[in-house]
């Protein structure tokens, strides 16, 4: 057998625009998206594809240069030692701490690499890593942002059921608890007792805030209560979580394996980001630490790829379906029937659509 190495590490960006803008709790109306590509180039001819993706063009601009950063010492390599490239990457962004850009760079060559093994393979991901389904239920999360009111949610809830989705999920916080008790209301009653709905607090409530709306909302049968209060606040979510009867989703932030020791007592539903965590290989540990406590593990964001992690494992929960970025792939997990059918596309199942690429280049 030929004998594979990395050869080299292409990227690129796009602003993709969103339909309307989005008012964030933190960062003000979000308008567009932007992603940088990710393609790890080997002397065999095979490509491993992958992208990270972020409001700000600037701080794309930062991860795209730890990953130049990293390049040169992945040159050579074989790409199938992926563990040994991990700790590699991981000892080359020591200087630059664990969290954050740093991550986000990681994720996106862990990736590639992981792209590369199913391409080599000619096998997709989820099968690699355990094929317990090829498909995963998907909830909508386009919309039903924390600053639309009980109408506008009302609204839109009945537009996407119209258009198919079973679930969904509503952003709450930043407001009065009777608001979003209103609005959960008004949610429910827009879209009859059958479809499941989830809520996202996105950070914006101390825990006697949080415990009040969980229990305002109960009675309109919510699957979960997801980020009720800062990032890392365990204690805080273990008082949540003890005086309510919604289960408890956390941990998109997460960023290190070695938190899940204090998250997982507390939670009753991780959701894990993929990118955040730093990529697929430490994904899976993640995955393994949450099986081993029963819980069931979801994605944030990204479902592109997300939908192929779900779907190997038993614990396996939902994706988060944002299709902010599908128009740049011209092959991609479909969603049927509220669910994300995977096919047999090999490694992480995506394929680039050099047209709307182009459309949607950013420019100096």
């Amino acid at each position: 057998m030929m004998s594979n190495k990395i050869e080299r590490i292409d990227t690129r960006v796009v602003s993709i625009p969103y339909d309307k803008p989005v008012k964030h709790p933190f960062l003000g109306f979000r308008t567009k998206n932007s992603v940088l590509i990710v393609e790890l180039r080997t002397t065999s001819g095979v490509t491993g594809l992958s992208f990270v993706s972020v409001e700000s063009a600037n701080q794309i601009a930062a991860i795209d240069q730890i990953i130049k950063g990293i390049e040169p010492a992945l040159k050579g390599v074989d790409p199938i030692r992926r563990e040994y490239i991990y700790e590699r990457m991981w000892g080359l962004t020591v200087d630059i701490l664990h969290d954050g850009a740093s991550n986000l760079a990681l994720a996106a060559l862990d990736i590639a690499l992981w792209d590369i093994l199913g391409k080599q393979m000619s096998t997709p991901i989820w099968k690699i890593l355990g094929g317990y389904r090829d498909k995963v239920p998907a909830y909508a999360a386009e919309t039903l942002w924390r600053h639309q009111d009980a109408a506008e949610v009302a609204s839109e809830a009945k537009r996407l059921v119209a258009n198919g989705h079973r679930a969904m999920k509503l952003r709450t916080g930043g407001r009065p608890v009777s608001e979003d008790v209103e609005r959960a209301r008004a949610l429910r009653d827009a879209v009859g007792p059958d479809v499941t709905l989830m809520t996202d607090v996105l950070w914006g409530h101390s825990p006697q805030e949080a415990i009040r709306l969980s229990n305002g909302m109960a009675p309109y049968n919510f699957a979960w209560f997801e980020e009720p209060l800062r990032e890392g606040d365990f204690d805080g979510l273990r008082r949540v979580r003890d005086r309510t009867s919604i289960p408890l989703a956390a941990g998109e932030r997460v960023s290190r394996l070695s938190m899940l020791n204090d998250l997982l007592p507390v939670i009753d539903h991780a959701i894990i980001d993929l990118h955040h965590i730093g990529g697929i290989t430490p994904w899976v540990k993640a995955a393994n630490a949450i099986g081993i406590r029963g819980l069931p593990i979801s994605g944030h964001a990204t479902h592109e790829i997300n939908s192929q992690l779900i779907a190997a494992v038993p614990t396996g929960g939902w994706a988060e379906y944002m299709p902010r970025r599908e128009t740049i792939f011209k092959v991609r997990p479909e969603l049927k029937d509220g669910m994300l059918h995977l096919g047999d596309a090999a490694g992480i199942g995506l394929e680039l659509d050099e047209t709307q690429i182009a459309k949607f280049a950013a420019r100096d």
